[in-house]
């Protein structure tokens, strides 16, 4: 039975991955309030609300998109790890990648007692495709699900993205 089981994900994950794209890159965030309006001065431009790392990109089926980011935040007060999964879709036009996708988050703060927090995330993202390099702009928001969707725009990262596509 074990076998069969084995057999049937190959047969299954052999062809999506023959043509699936896999980007792995860079990215690096700023803590931006962009999207409010908000206008930021460069006295309170700040390290500490950069915050870098890697990311991995799954394109598959010609729609579909399965994202991974890891990124290194400090502050003031606190090291973090973030982890952002997301599932969503891409559209290719020209050399024009637009993608969106939702997904939970995770967050290890380094050093504390209350160490995880989860939530979840949906994030945008518009990559220009030159060959088998891609860069980009993401915007990533924090949602709320209690008593519905509430997508707080205040708590967005703003970056870009160096990908190498494979």
């Amino acid at each position: 039975m074990k076998r069969i089981l084995i057999i049937a994900a190959l047969v299954v994950l052999l062809p999506v991955a023959a043509f699936a794209e896999l980007g792995v890159g860079g990215v690096a965030f700023y803590n931006s309030p962009v999207l409010l309006g908000q206008s930021e001065t460069p006295e309170e431009l700040n390290v500490n609300k950069f915050t870098f790392g890697g990311d991995v990109r799954l394109k598959m089926l010609k729609l579909l998109q399965g994202e991974a980011m890891l990124l290194y935040s400090t502050s003031n007060e606190v090291q973090s790890l973030d982890i952002f999964l997301d599932a969503g879709v891409a559209f290719d036009i020209a050399i024009l990648r637009l993608s969106a996708g939702v997904g939970p988050n995770f967050t290890f703060n380094l050093g504390e007692s209350d160490a995880v927090h989860t939530g979840f995330n949906a994030k945008l993202n518009a990559d220009v495709k030159l060959s088998k390099i891609s860069v980009g702009l993401s915007y990533v928001m924090d949602m709320n699900i209690d008593g519905g969707i509430d997508v707080d725009t205040s708590a967005g990262l703003l970056g870009a993205s160096v990908l190498f596509w494979l």
